[in-house]
């Protein structure tokens, strides 16, 4: 019986142990995507107790607490709706809130003792081996010992926010930014920090999602930030643009999309400006006209990324907010999401098309929240010239889908071109999930090589390896 998460978990083979210490582990993090606040990384504020640190915004334990009947009180609710927390008075003082917190930290750990085989186990004893120091299983009898401790060290200055991600050696990280906003908190940070580039990301929702009764809205702030008239589709595209531009200047690299329905049907320029001018005054869209309006805006916007040097991050398949009573509660993003099961692979073919046969430049990554999608995103992506069948996502990012999205990859392109992984994270505790990633890399490769369907070539595999957990990232985004 092996040590629980030893200097070897997961390595199951020396080919493994030795790619993952020589070549993994020292491996800087380019973190091209997750949700990260720019404004506490700027105000580098201590993130209060191991309460705050490990379990606020963090709907992956959200989502395991509520399954094991924990009470919502101890989950969200010091939450708003709008994800900021509640102050100290709200919550009945410090003491009180001292207490509380507690008893949300108390009740995790005890959802903690179900999770057997679930990724959030592994994660959590990552995070309390790699930033704290501690190495035994957290458990109802030591909790307040690990809890004292984890606190006394999340008072130090080191353990603010900037100092988790130097601990990690994050070089560089992508946040997830809407094109209307000012990114006061990316420059202040790139005026007096230098240890980690914070960088932003385009992602226009709100432009896209013309079903949304805030589209009109939206429309009229892009108009007002632009400074210019809208009047047609082509007038949004341009101030999109002009966003991008903007972005860009401040050390933008990435887009990103959110598809969860039909997104593509071919049209014309004069029936798309027709249904934009629709959702411009506030009607209601079809089905179909939706999936036309989606994908033409999606095909232009590729453009405009190849154009400005932007990689397109699409990701495919997410059904949220399915618990409307609890969305009452507690608002977006706690957990209350599943898998969509939309057949879309003609529609993501077309838009890929067009955006490949305007602008053959592009660079595209390829998520898929359904795992029934692996194979029809891998060969879809390896139809076009640096379009990625991109990491194991939200429910695949376990062992057992980061296992399958390699074999996946592997066996559709060169697994030696693959750009690595991501936290898609609010926590600044969740970068240990790199290193499980890596771990799981070099054991899939250490078992092919023990199988003897792969030759031990330690050089080459080392480097192909530093290469994925790092330096693929940097040549593709930068």
């Amino acid at each position: 019986m092996k040590n629980f998460l030893d200097q070897n978990f997961i390595l199951q083979s020396e080919c493994a142990q030795a790619l993952y210490h020589k070549y993994a582990e020292g491996e800087p993090i380019f973190d091209f995507h997750n949700h990260l606040s720019p404004q506490e990384i700027y105000e580098n504020k201590s993130l209060g107790n191991l309460a705050n640190a490990w379990l606020d915004h963090d709907h992956y334990k959200w989502r395991a607490m509520r399954a094991a009947g924990i009470p919502e009180e101890l989950i969200t609710g010091h939450i708003r709706k709008d994800g900021s927390v509640k102050s100290d008075e709200e919550r009945g003082g410090s003491a009180a809130v001292i207490k509380a917190d507690y008893e949300r930290y108390l009740a995790f750990v005890q959802t903690l003792q179900g999770c057997v085989g679930n990724p959030l186990y592994h994660w959590s004893h990552l995070e309390l081996q790699r930033y704290f120091g501690i190495t035994d299983p957290v458990t109802p009898q030591n909790a307040r010992e690990v809890w004292d401790k984890c606190n006394e060290l999340l008072a130090k200055p080191d353990f603010s926010p900037r100092g988790l991600l130097e601990k990690m050696n994050v070089r560089e990280l992508c946040t997830t930014d809407d094109p209307l906003d000012s990114l006061e908190w990316h420059k202040k940070i790139a005026a007096d920090w230098k240890n980690c580039k914070v960088r932003p990301s385009f992602r226009p929702d709100l432009a896209l999602n013309a079903e949304n009764p805030s589209f009109a809205e939206y429309i009229s702030k892009l108009q007002k930030i632009d400074g210019t008239k809208i009047m047609s589709i082509s007038d949004m595209i341009a101030a999109l643009g002009r966003r991008m531009d903007f972005f860009k200047e401040n050390g933008c690299v990435v887009s990103d999309h959110s598809l969860e329905n039909d997104f593509y049907l071919p049209t014309k320029y004069d029936d798309v400006n027709y249904i934009f001018e629709k959702a411009w005054i506030g009607k209601k869209l079809r089905t179909d006209e939706l999936a036309q309006y989606k994908g033409w805006v999606l095909t232009e916007l590729g453009k405009l990324y190849a154009q400005k040097g932007f990689v397109m991050q699409i990701h495919i398949g997410a059904l949220r907010d399915q618990n409307s009573a609890m969305f009452d509660i507690a608002g977006k993003n706690i957990g209350e999401d599943s898998l969509q099961d939309f057949n879309y692979a003609p529609q993501i073919g077309a838009v890929l098309n067009a955006i490949y046969s305007a602008a053959p430049g592009a660079r595209t990554i390829l998520y898929n929240l359904n795992p029934k999608d692996n194979e029809a995103l891998a060969t879809m992506a390896a139809n076009f010239r640096n379009c990625q069948f991109g990491p194991a996502w939200w429910f695949n990012d376990h062992k057992d889908g980061i296992e399958e999205q390699l074999r996946v990859y592997a066996r559709t392109a060169p697994l030696g071109c693959y750009v690595g992984m991501l936290t898609d994270s609010r926590s600044f505790l969740s970068y240990p999930r790199h290193e499980y990633f890596r771990r799981i890399l070099c054991n899939f490769i250490g078992n092919l090589v023990e199988a003897g369907e792969f030759p031990w070539q330690e050089d080459s595999l080392g480097s192909l390896v530093q290469n994925i957990c790092y330096q693929n990232a940097v040549k593709f985004f930068l």
